[in-house]
C-alpha cells in the first residue's frame, strides 16, 4: 500500500468518526429543539390564558410578571439550542479545513490538531476533536511552516515544533483531497477560491487567511489598530474576521455584539457585508453609516443628504471651477480649521451670546444676571455648554418654586378684591398663577435653550461673528464663497448638505453632549480615507471608551486628495496611549492581467503585490457610435453569461448616467440599477456608479464611456481604478469618441 494510500485511509476513517460524531450531537439538539419549541408554544399559551391583559387588573400583574422571565427563559434557551442546530449542520459539509501535528517542548506526544469554522468536543473523552479557527492554537496554522514555532494561550507563550502542516477540500461531508506542504500551503487553496465566481455577499475567508492579515485578526494589544490595504487585499473581510476573533474572546473582553459597532460607507455596503458574521457562527452587529448617526442625534427632527449625493453633485458638476468649489466647500467643512471655528464658536456664544437678564418673581428679584453668568463661565460646572444652561434653570425654577406659594396668595387677594370673580376666587387664582409660571418659563428659556440649528445658521449668516472666531486661522481663499454657498443650502432642516450636517453634528456633540453609545466597546470604520477630521472628532466623542479598528486605501479617495500621512493624522486625533498602522500589500481580488492593468492608473506610492491568478487580459473596445456601443455591451454579457459568471456591473462614472443608461437598456436585457440607498442583494447584471461600487466585487465588470469627456482628471483617474479593481475575472472598457489620456 502507497504512503498516500495509507494516509488516505487514515484521514478519511477520521472524517467519518467526526460526521458521526457531530450526526449524533445534531440528532439530540434537533431533539431538544423541538421539544423547547412545543414547551414554548404551550407556556405562551398559558400565559394568553392565565395572565391579565390589562395593566389595570394590578392584583394580577404580577403573575404576568412571573410568566415573563420563565418566557424570557425558555425563549433564549430554545434560540441557544437553535444555534447549536445551525453550527452542527454548517459542520456535517465541512467540518474541518486544515491539521497541524504539534509536539509542545518538554513532551513526547503529538497532537493532531484539526481545524475548522467551530469547535467540537467528544463529551465522553473530553477531547478536542475540532478546535475553532479563533482558538490560540490555531494561530500557528496561519503563521507558521513546520519547524519550531511558539503561540501565545493565556496561560502564557507556549513553544514547540509543527511536523506536518495538511490542508483539505471536504464538501458535503466527503473528502475530496488534501495534501501536504513545507512552505505555506494557502495559496493554492486561495487560487481556488478565487476563481470561483462572486457570490451575491461576502464570503468567509477563514481556509485563506494569510499571515499579515492573522496578525491583525487576533491583534489584542492595540487600542487603535489602523490598516491600509491596496484594493482587493482583503481588509474588510479581515476586519469583520477580526470582529468574530474578539467575539470568541468575549469572555476575557468582557464583550457581546451589542459592545461592538460598524461604521459603514452606505447601506449598500452593510447589506453586502452582512452575511459573514452570522457565517462565522456569530450574530449581526450594529452596522451605521454617519447619516444614520446623524439621525439618531438628532431625533428625527432634521435629516441631511447622503455621502453618495454630496459624491453625485461633484461628479456631476457643470464645469471643473464648479468641481473645484465643491470639492474645496467639502475639504473645509471637514478640516481640522473648522472644528477649531465651532470649538471657538462654543466659547464665544457662551461669553457674548447668551444675553442673560435679572430673574424677577413675586415682584422681587431672584437670581442675578451676572451671578448667572460666572456661574455659566466657571469652572464649577464641568460640562457641555447645553447642560450647564439647563442647571442653572433648574436652579432658578427650584428658587420660583419657594415662592410660588407666596406668589398664589397675593394672586388671591388681587381676585378677591375683583367684582366678577369672588365665588372662584382659588381655581380662578390657580389658572392665572399657572398662566403665569409658563411665560415665565418661556421667557426663561430665551436663554438656557440650546437650538443647534439655530447656531449654526447665525454662524454663517453674521459674517462678523464668522471672521470674530476664526481670526488668525488659515482659511481657504473663497471663503466668502463657502459661506454664501452655506447660507443658501442650509434652510432647509429636512435637506441640510452632507457636509454643513457633519458640522452640525460636532456643534451639537460638543456643546450638548451624548451618551448614545455608552455601552459601545469596539468600533470598526472602513474606507477610512474618505473621511475627514471632523468625522473621526465625531467617533472620539461619540465612543468615547472605544477601541478602534479602522480600514482604508488611500489609492481610492474620491472626493479629497490624500496620502499616508492622514493615518498619523487619525493615530493624533484619537490619542491612544498603544496605536499601530499595518499594510497589506498584496492584492487577491483580481486575476493578474486585472491588477497589472488597473496598477497603471496609481501614482505608485504604495507597492502592490500581485497575486498570480492568470486569466484574460483586460479589453479596450472602442464604437463609433453611442448604439453601437450599447449593443456591444449587451452582446458581451451574453457571452460572459454563457461563460458561467453569474455577477455582471456595468460602471458608470455617476448615477445619472446609471440611471440613462439603465433606462435605455433595460427592455433589451434583463438589468438592475443600483441607487443610493439600496439594500438588495448584488446579484445578476446590473448599472452601479463608481462610488457605490466601492467596497464590492463582480465576476466582470465594464466600465461604461471611458472616454476623454468623463475620465481626464487625476480624481478620475482614482474613479477609474476603483472601478477596474472591482473585477474578479473579466474587465472590459468601453467607449465612443476619444479615448481618455488616463488610458491612452
Amino acid at each position: 500500500m502507497s504512503e498516500y494510500k495509507r494516509k488516505y485511509i487514515e484521514e478519511t476513517n477520521y472524517l467519518k468518526e467526526i460526521i458521526d460524531l457531530i450526526s449524533y450531537k445534531l440528532e439530540i439538539e434537533a431533539n431538544s429543539l423541538e421539544n423547547k419549541k412545543k414547551d414554548l408554544i404551550e407556556a405562551r399559551k398559558e400565559m394568553w390564558e392565565n395572565a391579565t391583559h390589562s395593566s389595570a387588573d394590578f392584583d394580577k400583574v404580577s403573575d404576568a410578571n412571573q410568566y415573563l422571565s420563565a418566557l424570557q427563559n425558555q425563549t433564549l434557551s430554545y434560540t441557544d439550542s437553535a444555534k447549536l442546530v445551525s453550527k452542527f449542520e454548517k459542520m456535517l459539509d465541512s467540518p474541518y479545513f486544515a491539521r497541524i501535528d504539534f509536539t509542545e517542548n518538554g513532551y513526547d506526544d503529538t497532537e493532531k490538531i484539526y481545524i475548522g469554522l467551530f469547535n467540537l468536543m467528544d463529551e465522553e473523552t473530553h477531547e478536542i476533536k475540532i478546535h475553532d479557527w479563533r482558538a490560540p492554537i490555531s494561530s500557528i496554522f496561519y503563521r507558521s511552516e513546520t519547524g519550531p514555532v511558539e503561540y501565545i494561550a493565556p496561560v502564557g507563550k507556549i513553544k514547540g515544533n509543527v511536523s506536518l502542516k495538511r490542508q483539505y477540500k471536504i464538501k458535503k461531508g466527503k473528502m475530496e483531497y488534501f495534501f501536504d506542504s513545507n512552505i505555506n500551503i494557502l495559496d493554492e487553496m486561495l487560487k481556488e477560491a478565487l476563481s470561483k465566481n462572486m457570490s451575491s455577499k461576502m464570503k468567509t475567508i477563514v481556509e485563506t487567511i494569510q499571515k499579515q492579515q492573522d496578525l491583525i485578526i487576533r491583534d489584542l494589544v492595540n487600542e487603535l489598530l489602523i490598516v491600509q490595504g491596496v484594493a482587493g487585499s482583503g481588509k474588510t473581510s479581515v476586519a469583520l474576521h477580526r470582529i468574530a476573533f474578539l467575539l470568541y474572546q468575549g469572555l476575557n473582553l468582557n464583550l457581546s455584539s451589542n459592545n461592538i459597532i460598524i461604521i459603514s460607507p452606505n447601506t449598500l455596503f452593510s447589506q453586502y457585508i452582512s452575511n459573514v458574521l452570522p457565517e462565522l457562527g456569530e450574530e449581526n452587529i450594529v452596522e451605521l453609516t454617519f447619516e444614520n448617526i446623524f439621525t439618531e442625534i438628532f431625533e428625527k427632527k432634521l435629516s441631511i443628504k447622503t455621502k453618495s449625493e454630496q459624491l453625485e453633485e461633484i461628479i456631476c458638476a457643470k464645469d471643473e471651477d464648479e468641481k473645484a468649489f465643491l470639492r474645496s466647500y467639502a475639504d473645509f467643512k471637514g478640516s481640522s480649521t473648522f472644528l477649531e471655528i465651532i470649538n471657538r464658536y462654543i466659547n464665544y456664544f457662551e461669553h457674548k451670546m447668551i444675553k442673560f437678564e435679572d430673574i424677577y418673581f413675586n415682584g422681587k428679584i431672584i437670581e442675578n444676571r451676572d451671578l448667572l453668568k460666572s456661574l455659566l463661565l466657571s469652572n464649577k460646572l464641568n460640562m457641555p455648554t447645553s447642560k450647564k444652561l439647563k442647571i442653572i434653570e433648574s436652579r432658578i425654577i427650584d428658587k420660583v418654586h419657594e415662592v410660588k406659594k407666596l406668589r398664589r396668595e397675593k394672586i388671591e387677594k388681587i381676585v378677591s378684591n375683583s367684582n366678577n370673580h369672588e365665588f372662584e376666587i382659588q381655581s380662578f387664582a390657580r389658572v392665572l398663577a399657572a398662566k403665569e409660571t409658563s411665560l415665565f418659563t418661556q421667557k426663561l428659556r430665551q436663554f438656557t435653550e440650546f437650538d443647534c440649528y439655530y447656531l449654526y445658521k447665525t454662524l454663517f449668516r453674521d459674517k462678523n461673528i464668522f471672521f470674530k472666531v476664526a481670526k488668525g486661522l488659515d482659511l481657504p481663499d473663497n471663503i466668502n464663497d463657502i459661506i454664501e454657498y452655506t447660507n443658501k443650502n442650509i434652510q432647509d432642516k429636512y435637506n441640510i448638505p452632507y457636509s454643513d450636517g457633519i458640522g452640525l453634528m460636532y456643534l451639537k456633540l460638543k456643546a450638548e453632549g451624548c451618551n448614545l453609545y455608552s455601552n459601545i466597546k469596539q468600533v470598526m470604520v472602513d474606507e477610512a480615507q474618505d473621511y475627514y477630521p471632523i468625522h473621526y472628532n465625531i467617533l472620539k466623542t461619540i465612543f468615547r471608551e472605544a477601541r478602534f479598528t479602522i480600514v482604508g486605501d488611500i489609492n481610492q479617495t474620491i472626493e479629497k486628495k490624500s496620502n499616508l500621512s492622514i493615518y498619523d493624522d487619525i493615530i493624533s486625533i484619537f490619542n491612544k496611549s498603544k496605536s499601530n498602522k499595518l499594510f497589506l500589500t498584496k492584492s487577491y481580488r483580481n486575476s493578474y492581467e486585472i491588477s497589472k492593468f488597473s496598477q497603471k492608473l496609481l501614482d505608485g506610492n504604495i507597492n502592490t503585490e500581485l497575486f498570480k491568478r492568470n486569466e484574460r487580459e483586460p479589453e479596450i473596445i472602442y464604437k463609433s457610435s453611442q448604439n453601437e456601443l450599447e449593443n456591444k455591451i449587451i452582446v458581451d454579457i451574453e457571452k460572459y453569461k454563457s461563460l458561467g459568471f453569474d455577477s455582471i456591473a456595468i460602471i458608470c462614472k455617476s448615477r445619472k448616467q446609471s440611471s440613462d443608461l439603465y433606462f435605455r437598456l433595460k427592455s433589451k436585457i434583463n438589468i438592475k440599477l443600483i441607487d443610493s440607498n439600496e439594500r438588495t442583494a448584488i446579484t445578476g447584471i446590473t448599472v452601479i456608479p463608481v462610488y457605490m461600487a466601492k467596497g464590492l466585487e463582480f465576476d466582470c465588470v465594464m466600465v461604461y464611456e471611458t472616454d476623454i469627456i468623463n475620465y481626464k482628471t487625476d480624481y478620475d483617474k482614482k474613479l477609474l481604478y476603483i472601478a477596474c479593481t472591482r473585477a474578479l475575472h473579466r474587465l472590459s472598457l468601453y467607449y465612443t469618441g476619444v479615448i481618455s489620456n488616463l488610458l491612452a
